[in-house]
């Protein structure tokens, strides 16, 4: 296995060998400053029971339905994981290594899990379908936090924990959010794509916060067995210039089809495991884990530990420029500063109707689109049908012409149709939110000049991009038409019923499930091209907000601590000011020490 495999140059991959003493020493200073810092204290102690333990997270991720969970099955040579057509919920699933198979799932409301043990009545995948799918918790009505499972298959063995993610583009608005917020647990990735629909702008946005917070990722082309030999290497050849973004040179696809591995694995078939393209993964897993899986673990806890600490640091920065202040200036600063809360409140209300509204022009221009795609799917296939139906006698060879020209036509005008309707409302989306991100900018700008005037605040407006315009491309199908919807066949129905009335039979049905067709295939785009809409402006939102909160909670929380300290006895507070000081100075050391 070259380097090129992983599409990264392992040499630049040098572990800290401090990342144990950094740890020790952030840990016992963080806790010497008390509640305040509680959440990161606990995050720095999670990543050092995960360094000691020598757990090594390699994630799957990738968009919604391209088959994650049946790669994971096929790796562990078990049908484990649900692999439903509906989406799982929005429930991270940790798989590690266990003398037999089990489960347990957490709560967020609960401080005990739920343990589940297999036996001949019930299996583990029964279980997890009660906790992790809409079917058997719609909206994760039971507040799961996470799912972990212990399994014996020998890839776990070397102290790897596999992670089932949920997948981004799911038409369930939190999967997206967790699939990028369980980024900062995963060491390496399995980014899955497969080739219906290709890999998409949502999936190349995603792919770079991959590389920005993983130092390894595998790419892998699943379903390939519905590929001709050449439209295989055409998907491989398109996935890879789409990569080559990221990289100075190509880096290495492996095609693969996830189904036939598992399938394979279970039958114990080796031939059909290694036709898969499964075992080519196996391999070059097995070969990173045992060459490289203890120095990208340093790498990728020690850029954890250095996002912690530098958060740590920009809070004492804070609370030691509002101990420094007189009490009545810090009180009246801080006064100033709750003063203008409503306001900003206020234009935040105002900026968010704004939003709403422009939501509701792009679905009107959305919808006049879908019309006209409608009308023009009118006259392109069902006139040519209509051909068929007034011209051919024959009710068999109606029906054959009729199939032939759906499944000709169906490519042939969804394609271009289906990439102009997206288009144009991908530039509608992205103009109205570029309005929105300006004043977004403006009402953001307001709080940070405000909280200027008392503190330095580190936070930056959002920098608007194309992140908030995602679009899925939507598939379609002319895979809806039987042999013959008459339940006794054709060939029967000639001995029952005379030509005229088979005839007649056989144009109204084809008619009618023609314009079904074309109606369905037009509202699948609409309901598609709908979902990213929503989701484009949502997400905007939420950005918004998270950025506004951040600014105020930090300038109100730093003023007030200093404030509470400062009205008790102001030796403290000197002493208190001397201690964050040693404390900011000693953390800045260590982390200097990790980016050294």
């Amino acid at each position: 296995m070259t380097d090129q495999n992983l599409g990264e140059n392992p040499a630049k991959l040098q572990p800290s060998l401090k990342l144990n003493e950094v740890l020790d020493q952030s840990i016992v200073t963080i806790s010497e400053l008390g509640e305040d810092f509680s959440v990161p204290h606990a995050d720095l102690q999670l990543v050092q029971q995960r360094l000691g333990e020598g757990r090594f997270h390699l994630a799957v991720l990738g968009q919604f339905k391209r088959g994650k969970s049946t790669l994971l099955n096929a790796l562990l040579g078990d049908d484990l994981l649900p692999t439903d057509i509906l989406p799982v919920t929005a429930i991270p699933t940790f798989i590690h290594s266990g003398p037999e198979v089990g489960g347990k799932v957490f709560f967020f409301d609960r401080p005990e899990p739920e343990t589940f043990t297999v036996s001949a009545e019930h299996s583990l995948s029964d279980f997890l379908n009660d906790y992790v799918t809409e079917a058997g918790n719609p909206h994760n009505q039971r507040q799961v936090s996470r799912v972990e499972i212990s399994h014996p298959a020998p890839l776990l063995q070397q102290g790897v924990v596999l992670i089932d993610t949920p997948g981004v583009g799911s038409t369930l608005k939190h999967n997206t959010e967790v699939a990028h917020q369980i980024l900062p647990q995963c060491d390496a990735a399995l980014f899955l794509v497969s080739p219906d629909p290709p890999i998409t702008e949502m999936e190349l946005e995603y792919l770079q916060q991959i590389k920005q917070q993983m130092p390894r990722t595998f790419y892998l082309l699943n379903k390939v067995d519905f590929l001709e030999e050449q439209e295989q290497t055409v998907s491989l050849r398109f996935l890879a210039d789409q990569l080559s973004r990221f990289y100075a040179s190509d880096p290495q696809v492996m095609p693969i089809s996830a189904r036939n591995g598992l399938n394979a694995r279970l039958s114990g078939d080796e031939a059909g495991w290694r036709k898969s393209g499964m075992q080519l993964v196996e391999q070059n897993l097995i070969d990173f884990f045992a060459r490289e899986k203890q120095q990208i673990l340093y790498q990728a806890l020690g850029h954890r530990t250095e996002d912690l600490l530098n958060g740590v640091i920009m809070q004492l920065h804070l609370s030691l420029t509002a101990l420094k202040l007189p009490e009545d200036e810090l009180q009246q600063r801080l006064e100033k500063f709750r003063q203008s809360l409503p306001a900003i409140e206020r234009e935040q209300q105002a900026a968010a109707d704004v939003l709403a509204g422009d939501l509701k022009r792009a679905i009107k221009r959305l919808a006049e689109e879908i019309e006209g795609l409608r009308e023009r799917g009118k006259q392109q296939i069902l006139t040519q049908v209509e051909t068929h139906l007034e011209s051919v006698e024959d009710p068999e060879q109606m029906e054959r012409l009729v199939h032939e020209t759906i499944a000709g036509e169906t490519d042939q005008f969804f394609g271009p149709a289906m990439s102009s309707v997206a288009e144009i409302i991908r530039r509608e989306a992205t103009e109205l939110l570029s309005i929105n991100q300006q004043r977004s900018n403006q009402l953001i700008e307001q709080v940070r000049q405000t909280a200027a005037e008392l503190f330095a605040i580190p936070y930056q407006a959002p920098v608007a991009d194309s992140s908030y315009t995602r679009f899925d491309v939507p598939a379609w199908s002319h895979d809806l038409f039987t042999s013959d919807m008459d339940p006794l066949g054709q060939k029967l129905s000639r001995k029952f019923f005379s030509k005229k009335y088979r005839r007649r039979r056989t144009v109204n049905r084809l008619r009618e499930e023609s314009r079904k067709l074309l109606y369905k295939n037009v509202e699948q785009i609409s309901w598609a091209l709908r979902q990213s809409l929503d989701e484009s402006f949502r997400q905007f939102g939420v950005d918004l907000r998270e950025q506004l909160e951040k600014t105020i909670t930090a300038t109100r929380k730093a003023m007030e601590i200093a404030l509470e300290r400062s009205e008790s006895h102001s030796r403290e507070t000197a002493q208190t000011e001397i201690r964050l000081q040693q404390a900011l100075q000693r953390l800045q050391k260590s982390c200097g020490e990790l980016v050294g």
